[in-house]
């Protein structure tokens, strides 16, 4: 688990803990850590294919859903010409490969929508509930578990990468 992650999980205590602005603060707090957690997953993910992509926040989606996919078509393809891998184990990893790819960038932009919420939006407020609170309509919950969703996506891929070579 990421130290960020720990953080968030602490700041997401201390909101439950709080009241009014002080809470809405460690709240806010929270879902940031939350974000940072599961993008720096994604960015270390995306350079261990390729060092020299600079993983802004806005691109690391599209990295990941088309780029990512990409290179591994690419080497694939390599790989299928020269007998070392079949069609259909080419299939597999391309289809594992772009499923996953898709499915760490829909929740990176979520992620990431909500960050800028928690940021750059304090007249949303967050709003707590019984033992639990949201922004946006996402719950501590949810973001508390983008970093494992996306770590285990992350495996995914990388066990494709080093199945061909990659990383």
């Amino acid at each position: 688990m990421s130290k960020l992650h720990i953080v968030g999980t602490t700041l997401s205590d201390k909101a439950k803990s709080s009241d009014g602005d002080v809470a809405d603060a460690f709240g806010r707090s929270a879902f940031n850590r939350y974000y940072y957690s599961a993008y720096l997953e994604v960015r270390d993910l995306l350079v261990r294919f390729d060092s020299n992509w600079d993983v802004s926040h806005a691109d690391a989606p599209n990295l990941v859903e088309k780029s990512l996919p990409e290179v591994v078509r690419r080497e694939l393809k390599r790989q299928e010409k020269i007998s070392a891998i079949s069609r259909a184990q080419s299939q597999r990893i391309s289809s594992g490969v772009a499923s996953a790819g898709s499915a760490i960038a829909e929740v990176l932009r979520i992620a990431y929508k909500v960050r800028v919420i928690s940021d750059y939006r304090p007249e949303e407020l967050v709003t707590f509930e019984s033992a639990t609170f949201h922004l946006d309509s996402h719950t501590e919950g949810e973001a508390r578990a983008w970093l494992s969703f996306v770590e285990a996506q992350k495996g995914r891929i990388l066990r494709f990468g080093k199945e061909l070579g990659l990383v």
